[in-house]
């Protein structure tokens, strides 16, 4: 099992609302309906990939099922997303960048290959956040995102023996980049796990459950300035996790 701890909560977070895309909408649609909202982006994929991140996250969740997510990345007022995808453009790009890739939520947009969408919220300073993660593409001293690349791909290939790497507490990149971003403005996201192995999971986990432990922080005046009880809002469309082939005739119908 993936060490972890629960939360004391007996209900799930209010604050955490359900905004379910309309029929035919996608995501960039449903973003710019709700409000162009800032925050957390959190994405779950049907690439073979994105299957086999979804999967290795189960352990984190009490029925075993698969997690809703597979991406995460820092998401600005303008829609640009600082991330990590495991399916970089340019390989050659991943060092001096940190693997960190500026994309934006229009790339993200189809239901069919992003059906799971959500965004989250754990500080007021949003400027600040994307400030702190555009650091970190300049920053592999901080944290060394091209090797936890490297042990993802290795484990989504099943290359070689590798195995989960949240076993080794080795977090999914995209989550650490936004863990570590996240806590150089002095608010961690993963309350109930590792730092070192944060995933797109836990992040969730935290804004549904963990709201307690935000709002007890507040009360002891141990909070940071911008820090918030987090908030945010979901548009699940595959709760159970499933691949989309390169052939699937749906991708036809949609282009």
């Amino acid at each position: 099992m993936i060490p972890n701890r629960e939360s004391d909560a007996a209900r799930s977070n209010d604050a955490l609302r359900i905004e379910r895309p309309q029929e035919g909408e996608g995501n960039l649609a449903w973003w710019r309906r709700l409000g162009g909202p800032t925050g957390v982006l959190l994405l779950g994929g049907t690439s073979l990939v994105d299957f086999r991140v979804r999967f290795a996250q189960s352990g984190l969740r009490n029925d075993l099922t698969p997690s809703y997510w597979s991406l995460c990345g820092v998401l600005a007022s303008d829609g640009t997303i600082l991330s990590v995808p495991l399916q970089p453009d340019d390989v050659s790009d991943v060092p001096r960048s940190n693997a960190v890739r500026y994309l934006n939520i229009e790339d993200m947009d189809s239901p069919l290959w992003w059906p799971n969408i959500a965004v989250v919220r754990f500080s007021t300073d949003d400027l600040a956040i994307v400030a702190e993660a555009a650091r970190l593409a300049d920053r592999r001293t901080i944290i060394d995102l091209p090797e936890l690349l490297l042990a993802w791909l290795a484990y989504a290939w099943a290359a070689v023996d590798a195995d989960n790497p949240l076993l080794r507490s080795k977090g999914v990149p995209s989550a650490a980049l936004v863990a570590a971003a996240h806590s150089m403005a002095g608010i961690e996201v993963t309350p109930g796990l590792s730092s070192a192995a944060s995933c797109p999971e836990a992040i969730w986990q935290a804004v549904k459950w963990w709201h307690e432990y935000y709002a007890e922080t507040e009360a002891l005046g141990g909070g940071q300035p911008g820090r918030v009880v987090p908030t945010g809002i979901s548009g699940v469309r595959q709760e159970s996790a499933a691949i989309l082939l390169p052939d699937d005739p749906r991708l036809a119908a949609a282009s």
